[in-house]
């Protein structure tokens, strides 16, 4: 096994603040909460029945998201900070944890080990072993790229291998799947670092046999445990689906080159797609990037909020039928930042500038407003009209604040793809990649004005593709360079240049879709990234009441909200101001308040 010697880190005048504040204060509030909520200490396994606060079936992936993302953080971290000491104390005491808690047969997991021993895989399909088992090898893969240890990932990759002994095609092995995906795509992950064939083929298995039969493992898995399959509906009086036995819930309803439309619990449907892509990567699979593509575009074609969530439905957390967009919807923290993991697999395959703009728009959007501006409160949903919704500290079931920790400080994989003889830069963040004799430096104004400047450096010829505006730009170097696909392709070459492109951020009003009922009528307003909403302290006309044309012009302006620098736009409602700002810090200065993005239009 080798670490990659590739150097990548972000240096961005608006991302550095968002990035550092989970730094110095997410990460400790969320470490305060895994120990005060008993996650933590969960992974002793003292845990006895009779005793109060039952471990769940997902706390190791809970500690472990929170492992990853103090693991990347080193990356930001000085060798001479205290919080290194910190975080270093934190990830080592959980690995030594971690492998106490390990059985000899290398399984891991707390709610199985304490709460239902001798229960092991007999409930895929709710139970989340397999979720649980990917996110430590997230972690573990994690810990290995960032240290060069091999500690933590020796420990994870003994559970891989009773994993791979207990799963896949053979007469003696299961032939189920995880009712939650996740190991598909860390499996992936672990076979970059460590390419041995048996991980890519448990990969594949279970992949391949998701929805096979349209579902019978399930069946034959409830029956098992006494269960009538046709008439089960789990959700303990909040079901997560309409009537049983609704395996598209989990998209194992059939397998994955038959599915036509994007169904079922969002951020399961997009980590599965992330791990399909990531095999067709691989494989050179075109049935399988055909079904990506397929889903991909069902999933942004109709179910794609203006701010980049996904998930319409409450009961299911996920999609609704085709332009079923209520503007009271889901929309969770995690299933945006799932947008970005699809998004970066499919960039691998081939650039698309329009790919790329979706996972822009998730980023600044819902994944940025799914944190307060402190760092310490979370949103779980993100509807686009709200009346007393307010980020909480924390939650019962708490993907989303570790998730959104583990992204912003990985960000710079998202900004770069990367070839052997060739760069692509698909986000405009300040960014930096070094690889052996080629430097690449971003500097940008973006998000707030639009000029990137690129400074770039080799001592051999090499290829570099950046995304382009969707609006006219100028841009300083032309020779050499075409248009494809949403990108600025430059042939390869021996590079001492800096490339500049500047281009005007204007605010756009946004028409709606003829075919969403939701937003009939209405209007919504961006300028570069950033989709804008009306809060009423913003406001001297009642939220309800504000209204737009689509000509309405803006004042546009800075100002600072709880110590973060955006633009405003301010107009007149009949006379009186509206400030509109943009979404990802409304709800930070009075939290709860009424706020809008949808604004009733009216005919000047």
């Amino acid at each position: 096994m080798t670490v990659s010697t590739n150097v990548k880190v972000i240096n961005d005048k608006f991302w550095d603040s968002r990035i550092a504040v989970t730094r110095t204060a997410t990460l400790p509030a969320i470490f305060k909460q895994t120990k005060e909520t008993g996650r933590w200490d969960s992974i002793l396994l003292k845990w006895k029945h009779g005793d109060t606060n039952e471990p769940h079936i997902f706390w190791d992936s809970d500690i472990a998201k929170l492992i990853e993302s103090v693991v990347f953080a080193l990356n930001y971290t000085a060798h001479d900070d205290p919080q290194r000491e910190l975080f270093l104390s934190w990830i080592n005491e959980a690995i030594r944890r971690i492998g106490l808690a390990q059985h000899d047969d290398g399984y891991i997991n707390i709610y199985y080990s304490v709460v239902k021993p001798g229960k092991q895989w007999t409930d895929l399909a709710h139970n989340h072993e397999l979720y649980c088992a990917g996110h430590l090898l997230e972690a573990a893969v994690a810990h290995y790229q960032v240290t060069g240890s091999t500690v933590f990932l020796d420990i994870i990759t003994h559970y891989v291998d009773h994993i791979a002994r207990t799963f896949g095609p053979h007469d003696n092995q299961k032939k189920g799947y995880p009712g939650h995906q996740e190991i598909e795509l860390a499996l992936l992950k672990l076979y970059a670092v460590k390419p041995e064939k048996k991980y890519l083929d448990l990969a594949q298995f279970f992949i391949e046999q998701r929805g096979f039969n349209h579902g019978e493992y399930y069946d034959q898995e409830a029956i098992a445990q006494g269960i009538d399959p046709l008439k089960y509906v789990p959700g303990n009086g909040h079901p997560s689906w309409p009537e049983p036995p609704s395996y598209w819930y989990m998209q194992a309803d059939d397998q994955i080159r038959n599915l036509e439309k994007i169904k079922g619990h969002s951020v399961r449907a997009l980590y599965y797609l992330t791990a399909v892509q990531g095999l067709a990567n691989i494989t050179n699979d075109q049935t399988l990037h055909d079904a990506v593509h397929r889903l991909w575009t069902n999933m942004v074609d109709t179910k794609l909020y203006v701010h980049g969530g996904i998930g319409a439905i409450k009961d299911w957390e996920g999609f609704g039928d085709d332009y079923y967009l209520p503007l009271k919807c889901y929309s969770e923290t995690c299933a945006s930042i799932a947008i970005l993991f699809l998004g970066k697999q499919i960039l691998e395959h081939g650039l698309d500038g329009s790919v790329a703009a979706v996972m822009e728009r998730a980023l600044y959007n819902n994944v940025l407003g799914g944190i307060s501006l402190d760092g310490t409160a979370f949103y779980y949903d993100q509807p686009l009209i709200g009346t007393g919704l307010k980020r909480s500290t924390w939650f019962e079931c708490s993907c989303c604040p570790p998730n959104v920790t583990r992204l912003f400080n990985n960000l710079e994989e998202y900004v770069f793809t990367e070839a052997e003889d060739f760069l692509a830069v698909n986000l405009w963040i300040g960014a930096s990649y070094v690889k052996k004799d080629f430097t690449v430096h971003v500097a940008t104004e973006y998000p707030h004005e639009g000029q990137i400047k690129v400074d770039l450096s080799s001592e051999t010829p090499v290829g570099f593709a950046i995304r382009a505006p969707d609006v006219e730009y100028e841009i300083s170097i032309k020779s050499g360079s075409s248009i494809k696909n949403g990108y600025i392709y430059f042939e390869p070459r021996k590079w001492k240049d800096t490339l500049i492109i500047s281009f005007d951020l204007k605010p756009k009003i946004i028409k709606p879709h003829k075919l969403v009922e939701a937003t009939k009528g209405k209007l919504a307003i961006e300028r570069g990234p950033f989709v804008y909403a009306v809060e009423q302290t913003s406001s001297a006309v009642p939220v309800g009441e504000v209204t737009i044309t689509q000509e309405t012009e803006f004042e546009q302006k800075q100002v600072e909200i709880e110590g973060v620098h955006v633009t405003a736009l301010s107009t007149t409602v009949n006379g009186k101001p509206v400030e509109f700002l943009p979404y990802f810090v409304i709800g930070n200065r009075n939290p709860g308040e009424d706020f809008a993005v949808w604004i009733d239009e009216v005919n000047q």
